[in-house]
C-alpha cells in the first residue's frame, strides 16, 4: 500500500454505497472529484448534494428493491453465477474481516459481501496501514496488512467490481451514477494488483 490517494477514494465511495441519502456524501465526493480530475462527476455530485433523495432512490431502485434487484450488490451473485446469497463466498469474506479483527455482524445489517462493506474493508486496511506506518519499526505488521489487502482484492473484490460497476452504469438513467461508476472503476483499476 503506497500513498497514492487510494484511502480518500475508498472513503468517499464507501460512503456513496453505505450512506447514499446524506448530502455530505455527495459534497465529499464532489471535492474528491474536483481534486482527482473528474469534472463531470464533480458537477453531478454538486447537483446530487442538493437533492440526495433522488440519487438515493435510483440506487435503491437498482440495488435494493423493493421488488427485483436490477444490479445485485453482493459478490456472491457475481462470482457464483446464482442469486444464492450468504453462502461460502460471504463466509470467506467474513473470515477476511475477522483476520483484521473486525466482526461482520455489525456492518449495517448487510451481508459481508455487500459492495459497500467490501469498499469499507479496503478503506479500513488502507487507513490502518497509514496509521501503523507513522509509528515506525512495524515492518512485519505492515507486510501483514498489505498481504491481507492484496489477498482480499485478488480472491474477492477484483473478481467482481468491474462487472458490477458496469451494470450500474448500463442500467441507470442518471448521469450521476454513470459518472460515479466510471470514476470508481478507473481508480480501482489503477490500484489493482497485476
Amino acid at each position: 500500500m503506497t500513498s497514492n490517494g487510494q484511502k480518500k477514494t475508498l472513503e468517499v465511495f464507501k460512503d456513496l454505497f453505505l450512506k447514499p441519502g446524506l448530502p455530505s456524501t455527495y459534497s465529499n465526493l464532489q471535492l474528491w472529484a474536483q481534486s482527482s480530475g473528474y469534472p463531470a462527476l464533480a458537477e453531478e455530485a454538486k447537483e446530487a448534494a442538493q437533492h440526495p433523495e433522488e440519487t438515493e432512490a435510483e440506487f435503491n431502485r437498482l440495488c435494493i428493491g423493493p421488488y427485483r434487484l436490477i444490479v445485485v450488490p453482493y459478490e456472491s451473485a457475481w462470482v457464483t453465477g446464482s442469486r444464492k446469497l450468504n453462502g461460502p463466498v460471504a463466509e470467506d469474506i467474513a473470515n477476511f474481516y475477522a483476520a483484521a479483527g473486525l466482526s461482520s455482524a455489525s456492518l449495517l445489517n448487510e451481508l459481508p459481501d455487500f459492495f459497500g462493506n467490501e469498499l469499507e474493508f479496503l478503506y479500513f486496511l488502507d487507513a490502518l496501514f497509514e496509521e501503523v506506518s507513522g509509528k515506525g519499526s512495524q515492518e512485519q505488521l505492515l507486510k501483514d496488512i498489505q498481504g491481507l489487502s492484496d489477498a482480499f482484492r485478488a480472491e474477492h473484490f477484483d473478481k467482481w467490481f468491474e462487472p458490477f460497476l458496469d451494470a450500474i452504469a448500463e442500467n441507470t438513467s442518471q448521469d450521476f451514477w454513470k459518472e460515479a461508476s466510471a470514476a470508481l472503476k478507473a481508480e480501482l483499476r489503477r490500484t489493482q494488483a497485476v
